[in-house]
């Protein structure tokens, strides 16, 4: 199901069996028919990419040296993308690639649960990752604005606190998706002959036409472009901020500068890092944000753009998803540093361990 379309997913939440989309001209259609034979193939190597640094992202983030407030929100960061891509890979392989076309195959009862639970599972986890960005925009906006504040008040166990509220808040604001969809047997809606399963809107939505809509307003709109632009004003600001401050180092003595260089580009790199990972997810989000906004004002934009390209919206939030491992090793030196050990001393333990047995042969 196309996360990046929420709950409102034209594939899932047709009332009728689907047919073979009609022959047609349209360059958004025929891209869609194009590429969704790829999708599969490329969703399920992000995903396994994904699926793996997320997990050497938690390691190295969790070791002693490395627990702090900033890494703690990038751990709970990688864990949600991980989530986020865990139920995926097993979707892709199985309707894009197992089951393709999806609409010439006679779906199981457990599959089609599995479509729901997907879904909710999956627009819970990412809007936790999202909203764990914004708040990762917020406290390095506080460090670099106000240096002398720094993480001082943003202690460990005020961040822990924080990102489980964050966490509970998501959850409860998900739950009224979980009212949205429910299992039909193929047999009650098009042919008695018919064999298989589907997913049609609940009896509750059909009866309050009013609350799909919400929830489209709510998670395709609001929760898209209300983060994005916390996050497009923090990122503006913190880059001013950086700016006019290196334009006051620059009037200091050289002494004075020197006294505190290391420290200085440490931080620079630190806060490079953090904008790298705020500013991608700003341009993997937006546009689905944007589209959203302007399908709920012309239904046609929906039927003819937006409904054709939500495998492509989806990449892309796999993509955000994964990427922050290259973003870590190739901006941050601490994580470098504490990779390569890790790594090195893991290695070393199975060349010593290997030795043993040998000798004892």
């Amino acid at each position: 199901m196309s996360e990046s379309l929420q709950t409102t997913d034209v594939t899932w939440s047709n009332t009728q069996y689907p047919t073979v989309p009609t022959v047609t001209d349209s360059p958004f259609i025929k891209l869609q028919k194009d590429y969704r034979k790829l999708h599969g193939y490329i969703s399920c190597i992000v995903c396994i990419f994904g699926l793996s640094s997320n997990i050497i992202n938690m390691i190295v983030l969790t070791r002693k040296h490395m627990i702090k407030p900033v890494n703690f929100i990038l751990t709970a960061l990688a864990g949600a993308d991980f989530l986020t891509m865990l139920t995926y890979l097993v979707y892709a392989a199985y309707f894009y690639i197992a089951k393709e076309p999806i609409w010439q195959a006679n779906h199981t009862y457990a599959w089609m649960c599995f479509i729901m639970i997907h879904n909710h599972f999956i627009i819970i986890c990412h809007n936790m990752s999202l909203w764990f960005t914004v708040y990762l925009a917020v406290l390095r906006y506080k460090f670099v604005c106000n240096n002398t504040f720094g993480y001082r008040e943003y202690s460990l166990k005020r961040t822990i606190i924080t990102v489980t509220i964050i966490s509970n808040v998501i959850l409860v604001l998900c739950i009224p998706n979980f009212f949205m969809y429910k299992v039909i047997a193929l047999s009650d809606i098009v042919d008695p002959n018919v064999s298989g399963y589907w997913i049609v809107d609940s009896d509750f939505v059909k009866k309050h036409i009013f609350y799909k809509v919400s929830i489209f307003w709510f998670f395709g709109v609001v929760m898209k472009i209300l983060p994005c632009i916390l996050l497009t004003f923090f990122i503006c600001r913190i880059i001013h901020t950086m700016y006019r401050s290196e334009k006051q180092r620059e009037q200091l003595q050289e002494q004075a500068r020197l006294s505190t260089h290391g420290r200085h580009r440490d931080n620079i790199r630190t806060t490079r890092m953090l904008i790298a990972v705020v500013l991608i997810c700003v341009l993997t989000e937006m546009p689905q944000g944007i589209f959203a906004l302007i399908s709920c004002l012309d239904d046609r934009f929906f039927e003819d753009i937006y409904s054709n390209i939500g495998d492509i919206l989806d990449l892309l939030v796999l993509f955000n998803s994964s990427v922050n491992f290259i973003l870590y090793c190739s901006m941050s030196r601490q994580y470098r540093d504490t990779f390569r050990k890790l790594f090195s001393f893991r290695t070393a333990h199975c060349h010593n361990q290997l030795r043993q047995i040998n000798h004892t042969r």
